[in-house]
């Protein structure tokens, strides 16, 4: 099994006092997804560019990690560039829902109930 990371961005808009997420566009690397980002900000109030970690053979992905926000983004705050943010994903039918989340809470947690 073959590990992998995906290097995204994803446009948002406002819809019925909701942002919703438009297309997710993939890129080869993390400078790409980030001009492909400011190139999406160019028509869009916000943009998300984050990067998944996983093992595509088995369909097997990790936690989202934030890299860069543009504009005006679901529940997320804007953090100084070289700190990593992690997020979940809700694809629900409400839309796309980012929840920010503290790994280190989550470890603390497992290790508790360990």
């Amino acid at each position: 099994m073959a590990r992998k990371t995906i290097y995204c961005a994803q446009a948002f808009w406002p819809r019925r006092g909701r942002l919703k997420g438009g297309e997710v566009h993939q890129f080869l690397n993390r400078e790409r997804a980030v001009e492909g980002g400011r190139a999406l900000a160019t028509g869009a109030p916000g943009v998300a560019v984050f990067s998944v970690d996983g093992y595509p053979d088995i369909d097997l992905w990790e936690e989202p990690k934030m890299l860069e926000t543009f504009g005006e983004v679901p529940g997320i705050d804007p953090a100084p560039p070289d700190e990593i943010q992690y997020f979940k994903i809700d694809c629900s039918a409400d839309g796309d829902t980012w929840t920010q989340i503290d790994p280190m809470a989550e470890r603390e947690a497992d290790e508790e109930a360990a």
